[in-house]
Order: C-alpha cells, then structure tokens, then sequence
C-alpha cells in the first residue's frame, strides 16, 4: 500500500498520482497524470494517510501507523532510568538499520519507491526568447536501472569513503528531542540513512573530488564544507514534497524547513544540476587589517576576556534544538575537517550546549549575561538576536537581561528574508536585534507610570517600521510589528533599577501555574495590545477602524494576515490576545497547523447573527448582506438586508464602504479562491450602497 498524504504534484501544472490496484500481485501501480481535470485533482487531494491512520483507497478500512509499526506501551519497573516506577513507556517496532544499510531490506515494514520523474526542457519560442517547461512522467525501467548503477557505485565506494570522511559515519545520538525522530520513525541510527543511495554518491564524489584537488587547504576546505552543508539541507530524505511551492509548480522544501528533523512519506530528490548555486562558491582574496583575534569554543560563564561588544544569538527556551540539528552537519564535516583545522572539537559543542525551559536554563543564561557584562566596558555594549514569537519567553528574556544588569538601549527590526517567495507565508521576515548597554543608575518607577512610556516606545518603533516598509513588496509581515513590540516594551522595562510592586528575580525563578503571566508578560501584553490598535489596515481610515469593536478588528486583521499568506494558528492566537479577544473560535474556518483560517462571508451562512457581542456589529451584518447577494444572485437582497437590519444604515454608511472595499480586495489574490464570489459580491455591494440615496 503506497503511503502518501497527497498525489498532487503540481499545483500550477494540474500533475497527479494516480494509483492502479493489481490484485493478482497485491499491489499498487502508480501512474502520472499530467493536466488532469478539476474531479481527477480533487480526488488527488485526498492521499491514504489521514490523522496518522493508513486508509485504503478501496475499502476505506484503516490502520493506525504506531499499529502498523509494531509500537506497543511498556511497563517501566526500573526507576534507575529516570522514570517513575511502572510509568508507561513506549518500545517502537521497527527494526533498526545497521551501517551498511543505505535502503530498506525486504522484510522491513516501510519500504521506498521512486514513483515520478520530473524534468525541465529549454527551448526558444517563436519570438526567439528562451524559454524552460517542465516534464512529468512515470517511472519507467530505464529509471530504475540507474537507481540500482548509482547504489552499485556507492556499495563499491562505501567503506573506503567512510573511512576516508567523505561520507559520514557516526550514529544519531539517541535520546534527544529532535534526533530521536529518525530513529522512532524509521530505524534510521546512523546519519547517512537520511540520505539515499545516489544521494550518498553524488554528495561523496563532491568531497572526494575537492579532497583530490585541494587537499588539506583551509581556504578551500572551508568553501568545500560550506558549499556541502547548503547542498545537503538540499538532498536528503527529509527534504519534502510542496505541491504548491515556488509559486505553484510544485517542489522539494529544504530539510530545516521548521528546525527539525521530520521524516516524510513522500519526499524529493534533486539532480546536480539543481545544487549548482549550492556547490560554486566564488572565492576572492584581500588582505585585511585587523587586530589580534582568539577563537575559542568555550562556556559563556567562564569568559575571562574583556570586550567592548558581545553579540550573542540566544536559545529560545528550547524552541530550537540547535545543539541536536547541528550534528546534521557536522556528521559530514568530522571525519575530514580535522585535516586542515587539527584543532577542531566535535564534540564540545553538544556538551557547552544551555538546555531547557525552567529555572535551571533561566539560572544558566542570568549566569552568562552576568559574566559578558561584567567583562564589558562601561562604554560597552551587547547585541543580543532574537526572533521567538511567545509573549512568554519575550518576558523571561527581558527578566534575564535585566538581572544581569543590562538594559534595552535601542531594537532594531531588520529584514532577513530577502527572497520574495518566502515574504509569504509561514516566516517571521525580520529579526530583531536589541542593543543592549550597562544599567549604570539606580532609578525607581511605578508600574502605572510605566505604561504611558511603553505606549509611546510602542507607537515610535511601528511608526519607524511603517515609514521603511514596501507596501508593494511588504518587507515585514504582522508577526513582525508584534516582535517590535515587545522589544519596545523591554526597552521600557529594562530601564530602571527597581520598579515597584514587581520582584522581577523572584518573578523570573518562580514556578508559574500553566496559565499564570508574570508582571512582566502582563506589560509586554500591554504593549502587544497597543500595537495591534495602531496599526491600521491598509486603506483604511484611522477614525473608521478606531470606531470598530475588538471582535471586529481582530476579524479584519486575520483576514489580513490570511491575506498576507499568515496561516499559523498561533499568529491568529496572538492577533486575539492584542486585541483582548477571549471567545472568537467560532471565527475560525479552520484550525490545522499551518492552515488555520477565519470564515468567508458564505460560510458563516446564517450562523452568529442571533446572540451578542459580534453577532450584533455591522462587521457581521455586511458579511450576511455579501452572503445573500451571492446566495440569491441579486445585490437587491444584500442591499435590503443591510436597510432592515442595521438600525442607524445612513450613517453608518462610509464605514459600511469602508469595510466591503476592504473585502473586495481579496477577489484577485491567488492562494484565496475561497473569497473570489465573496469579495466580488462585496465590491458590488458597495456600488449598490454608494448609490443608494434612498
């Protein structure tokens, strides 16, 4: 039973998989449809994974994966591995891969086929300009041949080149929060089974070809290391299918899509020709002056050196496993590294690594600043980076710069996303970079003096933020006005020696109930509130917005960030919580992650129009009044609801346009076919309550 969530391909190209039962050899073919009709591409949609189960594409009988694995619960009877005695545990069924094993053998549960081929043609059109189209097609014999030449080559090659560091050799570490994946899901132990044989191959020939040319060479050594890190992020087996990347044509995603190492049921492979930008890096020379430098990997809180700037890239209470990712690449760099750089250390990295979320990580990094600010200048400073977008963990950022005697001296958002196919979707564009200065005073503030001061910081860094921003080419996306807000709040905060009412030590250590806010989260809360209220769509009148109500705000700006191509459900949970949104679910058209949603005038139907509070605004009167006009076919029906039912209609006709332009504009965006009628509907409805004069 082949294993897919989906058999689209392509989006733009209408490619889809098409399975093909043999029931004498119980089997699937899987055939490539190219330009299929809309039935044949919905039918695709829907793969034979659902929610973790296998289901069957002809009995629709299905079977969950852990099931299917052969996972099963334990008994812990033993405390000394940490875990209370007779705890649950779990023991994954799947048979573990050895070393030598570069595919699945015959017996194993999950096995792997090349099912579609693609390549791209270059041609000159009629005007004679030159131009690329792209090929689907099955897989045929001859395909399969040169799958079993390239494991053939890297059989031949593998112990040698093992030895040799051209390609890695060492086991995943078992036992952490993003390796153990691999292991769990699919027996892969060592980190050359999350590449495939030709994979294998072509990443080996590279190093074994830069090691035949330049040697030990640490210039270029450092360019052959760089250009294979990139390549494999690139090529691997966790580089996954996006039907609808690249602007619809369908491709494979890089391995640290979202920081983390997932194992996919279907994945892509590249051919060399696409890790050209990846394997040629131009090299120049130039002679640079500079001062005395000392490179060492060490712990942060035995520093000892003075230093005028410490720029640090902070972890983000374990959001990020940066110390179990970088084995990824450093498997690839170990067994050959040391022979230009002898001093290099592997190993030290995991074990400097900070981990955790609780008091312990919070001690940890207070310990570190400390002793970078102690070692600093008093005409010093700190660039700290960040880019988390929990309230939460803003707040324990701030506590810890602050028990470390540092204050927020400046925050800067700068765009780090520079390649306009990823200013859509689900990315933070900037990072914001906090300046960080000695706090040489001893001043004391009130929390109620605090909060006019935050307004203002709040308002000054958005208004900065909008005067550079591109309405065009929008260089920072709703999360990141959320992000400058809480810096502008720590950039209040950190300030002052001593603010009254707020321990901010014991605040900082203290366990927390699950859903208790510090002072300090309560404030940064404040300031996100702030935010959220000024900034005003675009196009939109200030005192039309302002007169809104917050459920209607938090509507229209989540619609925005649908919009914008924002389908976290946590930006919408944020959205919420500046706003002080508490009950807005019902909004929600979906919820899955990464394709949460608020309803289009036409789903809500008929729904939220009877009770208070929303039901009651004229934000859900003109979604109705957009619903009866593509319902009924009539812009009249739309037009007479709106007269009966909003009881002062005349004047609040601008903010009525106002609104259904704002909605129109969605009519020709392209990842929202969903809205099409709707926003059409609703440029129609304007005209008709334009011309209305009674």
């Amino acid at each position: 039973m082949p294993i897919a969530p989906s058999w689209v391909i392509s989006e733009k190209y209408g490619v889809v998989a098409v399975l093909r039962p043999d029931h004498e050899h119980k089997r699937y073919y899987i055939d490539i449809k190219e330009g299929v009709d809309s039935a044949t591409f919905e039918v695709a949609k829907e793969g034979t994974i659902k929610n973790g189960r296998l289901v069957c594409p002809e009995t629709g009988e299905d079977f969950a994966i852990s099931e299917i694995r052969g996972d099963r619960s334990l008994k812990v009877e033993s405390e000394s591995r940490g875990v209370s005695r007779n705890s649950p545990t779990r023991d994954y069924g799947l048979r573990l891969w050895e070393n030598e094993d570069l595919t699945p053998r015959p017996d194993d549960v999950f096995e792997e086929r090349l099912f579609c081929v693609r390549w791209s043609e270059t041609y000159i059109d009629d005007k004679g300009k030159e131009r690329s189209r792209r090929h689907f097609s099955s897989v045929t014999e001859a395909d399969l041949e040169r799958e079993r030449k390239a494991r053939s080559l890297i059989t031949e090659r593998f112990g040698d080149w093992q030895e040799k560091g051209f390609i890695p050799r060492q086991e995943i570490e078992k036992g952490g929060d993003k390796t153990e994946e691999p292991i769990r899901t699919r027996g892969w132990t060592h980190w050359h089974h999350l590449f495939t044989p030709r994979q294998l191959l072509m990443h080996g020939l590279f190093l074994e070809t830069f090691d035949r040319l330049y040697g030990n060479d640490p210039v270029y050594c450092t360019a052959a290391y760089l250009s294979v890190g990139s390549a494999i992020n690139y090529l691997a087996r966790l580089c996954g299918v996006n039907p609808h990347f690249s602007k619809g044509p369908g491709s494979t995603m890089n391995v640290f899509s979202n920081q983390a190492l997932n194992t996919y049921y279907t994945y892509g492979s590249r051919a060399i020709w696409g890790l050209e930008n990846f394997y040629k890096i131009p090299l120049t020379s130039s002679d640079v002056e500079c001062a005395d430098t000392m490179i060492e990997c060490q712990d942060a809180r035995e520093n000892s050196q003075v230093c005028d700037l410490w720029i640090t890239d902070p972890p983000y209470a374990d959001a990020v496993h940066y110390h179990e990712l970088s084995e990824f690449f450093l498997s690839w760099y170990e067994g050959n590294f040391s022979k230009a750089f002898p001093n290099w250390h592997k190993s030290v990295r995991v074990a400097l690594a900070v981990r955790g979320n609780g008091a312990d990580f919070k001690r940890s990094m207070v310990e570190i600043y400390s002793n970078l600010t102690e070692h600093m200048t008093d005409e010093g400073m700190q660039l700290v980076m960040f880019t988390h977008q929990d309230p939460s963990v803003w707040a324990d950022l701030g506590m810890i710069l602050w028990a470390a005697g540092l204050q927020v001296s400046a925050a800067w958002t700068i765009s780090t996303e520079t390649d306009s196919s990823l200013k859509k979707g689900n990315y933070v564009q900037g990072t914001v970079l906090l300046v960080l200065r000695k706090r040489l005073n001893d001043d004391v503030a009130f929390l109620d003096e605090i909060y006019p001061l935050i307004e203002d910081e709040v308002r000054e860094q958005l208004d900065k933020m909008l005067a550079i921003d591109d309405k065009d080419e929008p260089n920072f996306g709703d999360t990141d006005y959320q992000l400058a807000a809480y810096a502008a709040a720590l950039r209040v905060l950190t300030q002052y020696a001593e603010i009254e009412g707020m321990d901010i030590k014991h605040e900082l250590f203290r366990e927390r109930g699950k859903r208790e806010k510090s002072e300090f989260e309560k404030v940064i809360d404040r300031a996100v509130e702030i935010a959220c209220n000024h900034l005003v769509p675009e196009d939109f009148a200030e005192f039309h917005w302002k007169s809104l109500t917050a459920d209607e705000r938090l509507y229209l700006k989540g619609v925005e960030l649908e919009k914008h191509g924002e389908f976290r459900n946590g930006a919408y949970q944020e959205l919420a919580k500046g706003f002080g949104v508490r009950d807005y679910n019902f909004l929600y058209a979906k919820t899955k992650p990464n394709e949460a949603r608020f309803k289009t005038a036409s789903e809500f139907k008929r729904t939220n129009l009877k009770g208070d509070g929303f039901d009651q605004t004229l934000v859900r009167h003109l979604l109705f009044a957009i619903h009866e006009t593509v319902s009924k076919e009539t812009v009249q029906e739309g037009l007479n609801y709106l007269k009966v039912e909003v009881a002062n209609y005349w004047s609040a006709r601008k903010r009525s346009l106002e609104i259904l332009r704002y909605l129109s504009r969605l009519e020709h965006i392209p990842h929202l076919p969903h809205w099409k009628k709707d926003a059409e509907a609703a440029r129609v409805l304007a005209g008709a309550v334009e011309n209305d004069h009674g």
